[in-house]
């Protein structure tokens, strides 16, 4: 058997010209990460190291439906509330009775959390340019007005959309901005001082470089510009190290290592990680990815019954994690106490092909690495 430090060099044969420019891996079993590497460069002339920060992409949304489920434990929202209630002007529908949107004022919390809203993925692409640079409420409201393409409660569609209107309804009864209340609702209680919102000063060395970001060589180029890094999305905004990502992951796996001063109820971290789509087809349209029988928890993707995913052929069914479109991965299988993180900095956009067997052939090393 492999040592977990023999398994995690395989990411040194992912930096190349064809690969990605640089990655980081860390890995957490029984209570504390045990093994960690790093491979290539940040920025150019800049290798990966510890301290580095990638853009964590949509491994953001668990974190920022933290910070809803907080706001669902001390009483100001309600998981089932109706959306609307808070949003009215989100509830306006179609007076269509055969179109979908005509059922939007239905759509709840927990719909928007699983991804069960009918809201499409995203802004679509005539209607998302940044040539104006619309700041972030501008672009909510985009995105909150966006037309339902299933009806609430019928299919999994993984949605950007349905976390913009979240950071919204969150603003609407916490007392600060989203990222200020994720800040101190869920970051700083778990000591997790690597992953920031708008990256500046200091921490603006430590920003690795994104390659083949949306918009390349403008000012508005995704994750990379001070325009994108100042928008701080609420679906795919933060920047992190692999380090303090793993450590959120692991934070949600029950067991005698879980912190007892865990900003979330016992109960909260469960329901994040366990399935609440029962059995509903669905997918992530950009990764052209469908399930008969699609899984999910309220931010954490659950791996269920899916083959051929993401997270490997060893881990267990119980294993919940999220991918990002800038390169980045991180999972935790509660049945192996075990959790990684794996973030590279290229997306993935055209490099899918690549980047989907290796995070399956790492995932796979790490679960044999840890014994089990």
């Amino acid at each position: 058997m492999v040592s977990m430090d023999e398994a995690l060099r395989q990411v040194d044969e992912w930096v190349s010209p064809r690969g990605v420019p640089g990655v980081a891996v860390a890995v957490w079993h029984r209570g504390e990460v045990v093994s960690s590497h790093r491979a290539g460069e940040a920025r150019p002339g800049s290798p990966v190291d510890d301290d580095t920060l990638f853009a964590l992409a949509s491994v953001t949304k668990p974190i920022a439906a933290a910070t809803v489920v907080s706001l669902i434990e001390e009483g100001s929202l309600g998981l089932d509330d109706r959306v609307g209630s808070y949003l009215p002007a989100f509830a306006v529908s179609s007076d269509d009775p055969a179109d979908p949107d005509s059922a939007r004022g239905a759509v709840t919390i927990r719909h928007l959390l699983c991804h069960l809203s009918g809201l499409p993925e995203d802004l679509a692409a005539r209607d998302h340019r940044l040539d104006h640079r619309p700041d972030l409420s501008a672009l909510t409201d985009q995105m909150a007005a966006l037309p339902l393409r299933s009806r609430p409660g019928e299919t999994l569609r993984y949605s950007n959309a349905g976390y913009a209107v979240l950071a919204r309804l969150a603003e609407s009864v916490g007392s600060d901005g989203f990222w200020a209340l994720t800040r101190d609702r869920i970051l700083l209680p778990l000591g997790l001082n690597d992953i920031v919102a708008r990256p500046d000063g200091t921490d603006l060395d430590r920003v690795a470089h994104t390659a083949e970001a949306v918009n390349p060589g403008t000012d508005v180029e995704s994750y990379n510009s001070a325009y994108w890094r100042g928008l701080a999305i609420p679906w795919g905004g933060l920047y992190g190290t692999v380090g303090d990502a793993v450590r959120f992951a692991a934070s949600f796996v029950p067991g005698d290592w879980a912190d007892d001063d865990h900003p979330l109820s016992p109960a909260g971290r469960a329901a994040m990680i366990t399935d609440q789509v029962d059995g509903r087809p669905g997918g992530v349209e950009s990764g052209k990815v469908w399930w008969d029988r699609a899984a999910w928890g309220l931010g954490w993707e659950v791996k269920g019954e899916k083959t051929r995913h993401w997270t490997g052929t060893s881990t267990s069914p119980r294993t919940f994690c999220h991918f990002g479109q800038a390169g980045t991965l991180v999972w935790a299988d509660p049945t192996r106490d075990l959790a990684m993180a794996v973030f590279a900095n290229r997306t993935v956009t055209r490099m899918w092909g690549f980047i989907l067997p290796r995070w399956v052939r790492l995932s796979d090393a790490v679960v044999e690495a840890s014994g089990k």
